[in-house]
C-alpha cells in the first residue's frame, strides 16, 4: 500500500464524511457519530480503487488546505442532498397549520411529541428515499463528483452560489406545491362556516370550524400520498444532477 494510495484514501474518505454528516434524521433521531464514521471509511474503501488518483500535495499547509476543501464540498453535496427533506418539513409544518394540528413548532427537525404530521411527512420522505433508490443515485453523484473535481483538489463552480440560491428558492416552491391542496381545502373550509354563520348566527363556528378542518385536513391527508410520493420520486430522480450542479463540468 503506497502512501499515494493512502492520500487518496484519506481525500475520498474526507469528502464522504462531510456528505454523510448531511444525511437525514431518521426517527427523529440523528445518526450516531460512530455509525457515520464507519459509513464514510466504508465507502471511501470501496471508492479508492475507482476513481482517479488524489493530486499530491507538496507541502504541508497544501495538505490541510486540501484537507479542508474536501470537507467542505462534501458538505456541500450533502446540503444539495438534504434541500428536498428540508421542502417535507415546511410542507408538514405548513399542513399542520392548515389544518389546526400545530402543537409548538421549532427550528429544528420535527419531532412526533410536538409535531407529529411534520414528523410523519419526514419518515414518509426517508421511506421513499430509500423506495425509490435515492440512497444509490446519492453514491452514484458521490462517485461522479471525484472524475469531476479530482481528490486533493476541491474546487466549487462559479455559478455554484447562484445554484444554492436556486436550490433554496426551489425548497420553498416545492413545500408550497405539497401543501397547496391543503391551504385550498382551509380556505374552502372557513369560506363555508363563514356562510353559515350569516344564516345561523347563534352556531359556535370555532368550535365546529376547528373540528371540520382537522376532520377534512386528515380526510385530503389519505388521498394526497400519491401526489406527495410523485413529487417526492421526482426530487430524488433529479438527485444527481442536483448536487452535481455546484461542480465545474469538464
Amino acid at each position: 500500500m503506497t502512501s499515494a494510495y493512502l492520500l487518496t484514501w484519506m481525500m475520498i474518505m474526507l469528502r464522504t464524511t462531510g456528505m454523510i454528516v448531511q444525511l437525514p434524521v431518521f426517527a427523529g433521531r440523528p445518526i450516531p457519530v460512530m455509525m457515520r464514521m464507519g459509513l464514510g471509511v466504508g465507502l471511501a474503501t470501496l471508492l479508492t480503487g475507482v476513481v482517479p488518483p488524489a493530486v499530491l500535495p507538496t507541502s504541508g499547509w497544501e495538505l490541510i488546505v486540501a484537507a479542508s476543501g474536501e470537507v467542505l464540498l462534501g458538505l456541500a453535496l450533502g446540503f444539495m442532498s438534504r434541500m428536498v427533506f428540508a421542502a417535507v418539513e415546511m410542507a408538514g409544518r405548513l399542513i399542520s397549520s392548515e389544518i389546526g394540528l400545530t402543537a409548538a413548532p421549532g427550528m429544528g427537525v420535527p419531532e412526533p411529541a410536538n409535531e407529529p404530521l411534520a414528523a410523519l411527512l419526514s419518515s414518509l420522505a426517508v421511506l421513499l428515499f430509500f423506495l425509490s433508490g435515492g440512497h444509490l443515485y446519492l453514491m452514484d453523484a458521490l462517485a461522479r463528483s471525484f472524475h469531476l473535481v479530482q481528490a486533493g483538489a476541491p474546487m466549487v463552480d462559479n455559478a455554484a452560489v447562484e445554484a444554492l440560491i436556486r436550490a433554496t428558492g426551489h425548497v420553498i416552491e416545492l413545500g408550497l406545491r405539497i401543501a397547496a391542496p391543503f391551504v385550498a381545502m382551509n380556505f374552502l373550509v372557513m369560506l363555508s362556516f363563514a356562510a353559515l354563520t350569516r344564516a345561523v348566527p347563534k352556531i359556535n363556528v370555532f368550535i365546529l370550524s376547528y373540528s371540520a378542518r382537522v376532520f377534512a385536513g386528515l380526510a385530503l391527508l389519505t388521498g394526497a400520498g400519491a401526489l406527495i410520493g410523485r413529487y417526492l420520486y421526482v426530487e430524488f430522480g433529479d438527485l444527481p444532477e442536483t448536487m452535481l450542479q455546484i461542480l465545474p463540468v469538464r
